[in-house]
């Protein structure tokens, strides 16, 4: 028996992912200017998994800027103060949004065209490093990868074209 991510479309694969992240997420204070940076980043990949609103590139570019992308919160020293909590919960999106940008190159036909940072993303080393990250998290509860899991195979099969909706993913986790 194949893995369960084997057995999903690759909008089912980023969702799951994306789902999670936010729950653990949600109450984290990552201060100020980050905390939207944050945002914008979920909200940005949810954005091409719901309707394939940015081109791999622009999305590519918009997480790596210097000034504001999502990718320079590993770069910075002390962003997270100690707080493993933030720490892991930054890790988990960090895996969500490099595995959903590496969808979207995938989809658009640029994997081999896209960055270098990218190469190593697939599916069974995203899967074991955002489960090794997540279990690490207070709150964490492993009936919501259970229930997620059991939808998105239900309801996204591979090769189906079945549009994921955000908000029904994120209550089955209330």
């Amino acid at each position: 028996m194949g893995k369960w991510y084997q057995k999903v479309n690759m909008d089912a694969k980023a969702a799951y992912y994306l789902t999670l992240s936010e729950k653990i997420s949600e109450p984290l204070d990552f201060g100020d200017d980050w905390d939207a940076v944050i945002r914008k980043s979920i909200n940005l990949c949810w954005e091409w998994v719901e309707a394939k609103m940015h081109d791999s590139y622009a999305m590519y570019d918009g997480l790596t800027d210097e000034d504001e992308g999502f990718y320079v919160l590993s770069t910075l020293d002390g962003v997270f103060q100690d707080d493993l909590q933030a720490e892991s919960a930054y890790w988990c999106l960090f895996f969500a949004v490099s595995y959903t940008l590496k969808q979207a190159l995938i989809f658009e036909n640029k994997e081999h065209h896209g960055p270098q940072e990218l190469e190593s993303v697939n599916d069974d080393s995203t899967y074991i490093q955002f489960m090794e990250e997540i279990k690490k998290t207070e709150g964490y509860q492993e009936e919501w990868s259970r229930r997620l899991k059991e939808h998105l195979l239900k309801n996204y099969p591979a090769g189906s074209d079945e549009q994921i909706k955000r908000e029904e993913l994120l209550a089955l986790i209330v």
